[in-house]
């Protein structure tokens, strides 16, 4: 197969596939408009990300030289206007979408149904502009439409959940760096935590409840790891005792699928409406900003809960979001659903 991984390497996701399926004997690339500012890098991108020019050069080039394409983030070849997307299918191309977030979430309809939700706390507004017009095109021209999480499920017809990819170069790579560093060995928890987007992290609700049990006693040390590049703020998070992920979105993202790669114990909210759509239940520590005290509280107080969660998160990653199992998964449903 000849198939091309696009426009945007959101968390290095779409070039790790790519990788994985070059590995796997197809002819598989990755092309982002640039290169991501954490150091994702692809196998192609734009001397000018600006240029509509290039962009369309680049197009029709990759047109003659691809027959799959999967398109993360609600763009294309010709970015949010999508405008290649049918012409694209008229030369037979087969269109497939990898939805990730805010490209595809409706946020109304997210406030008016869910009591705690990111949408309710994000502004200014990071819903992308052209997410009405995603939604169609992937309606009409996408084979199948991945999603990287179960909560976007509901806003994506024909949709099928593909978790996100970890790319375990980098995490083999930051265990063999960090074999050797031992943890505190005072009574402090050491509570580790990377706001790429404070509203839709919940970073103020874990503020607010580290600085109340500050003041009634318990050493907790929070640790903000933000502008730092990927593999050194992933090192950072494997000194630490605890992660705290997302508490607003319902659902785990990349941050917590690494964090169980390493074996680090992740707090992160998860809806009890989604339980059923993960493969099996991840073991990941479930809190909102309405229990999160008293979640911390327990695991302070209980540290040896956090052992269970260190051996069974490495497992389930390496069982649901291992790049070469992810890979695969994307073939098979290129072979199933290619005429």
């Amino acid at each position: 197969m000849r198939i091309l991984h696009c426009p945007q390497n959101i968390g290095g996701m779409a070039g790790v596939i790519a990788k994985k399926q070059s590995e796997l004997g197809h002819d598989a690339y990755s092309y982002s408009f640039a290169n991501n500012v954490y150091n994702f890098q692809a196998h192609f991108s734009l001397k000018n990300p600006s240029s509509p020019i290039e962009r369309i050069q680049k197009a029709v080039s990759f047109a003659t030289e691809f027959d799959i394409f999967q398109f993360y983030f609600g763009e294309s070849l010709l970015g949010a206007n999508l405008a290649d997307v049918a012409w694209l299918s008229r030369l037979g191309k087969k269109i497939f979408f990898y939805f990730c977030g805010c490209d595809i979430r409706d946020e109304k309809a997210t406030i008016m149904k869910y009591p705690i939700s990111a949408c309710a706390n994000c502004f200014p507004k990071l819903c992308s502009q052209n997410r009405q017009l995603a939604y169609e095109i992937s309606r009409d021209y996408g084979r199948v439409n991945f999603v990287s999480t179960p909560d976007l499920l509901e806003f994506v017809e024909r949709s099928i959940l593909l978790p996100q990819v970890v790319n375990f170069d980098i995490i083999d790579q930051v265990l063999a760096d960090t074999k050797n560093i031992e943890k505190n060995q005072n009574d402090s928890l050491t509570i580790a935590h990377a706001p790429s987007n404070r509203k839709i992290k919940g970073t103020d609700f874990i503020f607010n409840c580290i600085d109340n049990l500050k003041t009634k006693g318990f050493n907790i040390e929070l640790k903000i790891i933000e502008n730092v590049p990927h593999q050194e703020a992933l090192k950072l998070y494997k000194k630490a005792d605890l992660a705290i992920d997302q508490l607003l979105v319902g659902s785990y993202g990349l941050l917590s699928a690494e964090m169980m790669a390493l074996g680090v114990p992740t707090v992160v909210y998860l809806r009890a409406d989604l339980f059923d759509k993960y493969p099996e239940l991840p073991p990941l520590i479930n809190a909102n900003p309405n229990n999160l005290e008293n979640v911390l509280i327990d695991l302070y107080e209980n540290r040896h809960k956090l052992d269970y969660y260190k051996s069974a998160g490495f497992e389930y990653a390496c069982k649901y979001h291992h790049p070469s199992k992810i890979a695969i998964q994307c073939l098979e449903y290129y072979e199933q659903y290619v005429d």
